[in-house]
């Protein structure tokens, strides 16, 4: 078990460092009985006093970050919503396995940037229309973004369950996988109304 407590942009508090170290291993102890490594980042941004949480349980990431006018308050809201996220994960958390590095694979994505006014006159008129010519609208759009560089990003094998659970505790709004049954790689996504969407591609 390892808990790593750090400040940015304030003056690093002992009385911090111990309440938040004491409160962390009080919350977690009441629902996780294995090692875990927690790195806990206090910081001030004008007057928010800001606590942000990262758990490492069994490979699954969870994180966290509220924020106030007091950082006790922040790390007492913090805490308790890593609680809940522990909480409504926890027979799936307890059962996780780490997934195999071996069926790893590799995705390139490229990285797009967008000029200040994403969209110009011309787009805004074609938006308006409706999509009335599709092919109009993506050529417009392509002009106004430009690719920055490319990355690989490893895609790991994982069950649409886990990854489910990887997009809600790390609150992503994608996750790219590989399927653990089929094999195949697959878009795990959050809709508006908070439900998930799913979509394979490629083989």
């Amino acid at each position: 078990m390892q808990i790593d407590i750090s400040f940015r942009h304030m003056e690093p508090s002992d009385t911090l460092r111990d309440y938040a170290d004491e409160k962390i291993r009080r919350v977690i102890r009441k629902h996780i009985r294995d090692d875990f490594d927690a790195q806990i980042t206090l910081s001030v941004e004008k007057f928010r006093h800001i606590c942000k949480i990262h758990l490492v349980y069994k490979g699954i990431a969870i994180k966290c970050e509220e924020s106030s006018n007091d950082m006790y308050q922040s790390i007492d809201l913090a805490l308790d919503k890593l609680e809940r996220q522990i909480h409504r994960f926890k027979g799936k958390l307890r059962a996780h396995k780490p997934s195999r590095a071996n069926a790893a694979r590799t995705l390139d994505v490229a990285v797009v940037a967008l000029p200040e006014d994403d969209i110009d006159d011309e787009v805004a008129e074609t938006l308006e229309a409706e999509l009335a010519d599709e092919a109009a609208l993506v050529e417009a759009e392509a002009k106004q973004a430009r690719v920055v560089k490319h990355e690989a990003v490893e895609l790991i094998e994982m069950t649409v369950d886990d990854a489910a659970m990887k997009l809600s505790l790390e609150d992503l709004p994608v996750v790219v996988f590989i399927d653990a049954d089929s094999h195949r790689t697959n878009i795990l996504y959050r809709l508006e109304d908070g439900k998930f969407g799913l979509m394979p591609f490629g083989q």
